[in-house]
């Protein structure tokens, strides 16, 4: 069951977002060719990975429509966790312009990956990353309540995890 089915209300409110994400996913990868990407966005991350970071009992990702992976967990910090794969490093600009003009611009993280940003319309909630040739975002569900520092120093580690794995 997909992230927009379990959680009306944040769909609702975050719909536009998610809308445009969706399309900007699209774009960069219909507009970025090359020969390594990932072919699944399953691919970046697996359940041991998240939950090493985020701890609770995490169940294997389920791949969604929208070059997304999805890690429901239970115990942890956050209910769920979101693996999105952009494609390659060649829409890295667009990418980023996309986050610029339609969410609120961005806040640029130093040490991670090649290059990495948060969405200013979501905060550390999201983690947008460059490394390895490959463009990718961690998102964490919360529920209705921010989340917590806890849940926001693992979207750092498994994005630190995640761009590790792809330098290799």
């Amino acid at each position: 069951m997909s992230a927009l089915v379990r959680h009306p209300v944040t769909t609702l409110r975050r719909m536009p977002g998610r809308v445009w994400l969706v399309g900007l996913a699209l774009a960069c990868l219909a507009g970025c060719g090359g020969g390594d990407e990932i072919s699944s966005p399953c691919d970046l991350a697996d359940a041991e990975m998240v939950g090493s970071v985020f701890g609770g009992t995490v169940a294997e990702g389920v791949e969604g429509e929208y070059f997304n992976c999805d890690f429901e967990i239970e115990g942890g910090p956050v209910l769920s966790v979101t693996v999105f794969d952009y494609g390659n490093v060649e829409g890295w600009d667009s990418t980023r312009q996309g986050f610029v003009d339609n969410r609120g611009g961005v806040t640029d993280v130093e040490g991670l990956g090649d290059e990495a940003f948060f969405p200013n319309d979501t905060g550390a909630r999201e983690l947008v990353v460059q490394s390895g040739g490959q463009i990718f975002s961690v998102t964490v569900f919360s529920g209705l309540d921010e989340p917590t520092a806890e849940a926001i120093e693992g979207i750092a580690d498994l994005s630190k995890s995640i761009a590790e794995r792809l330098r290799t």
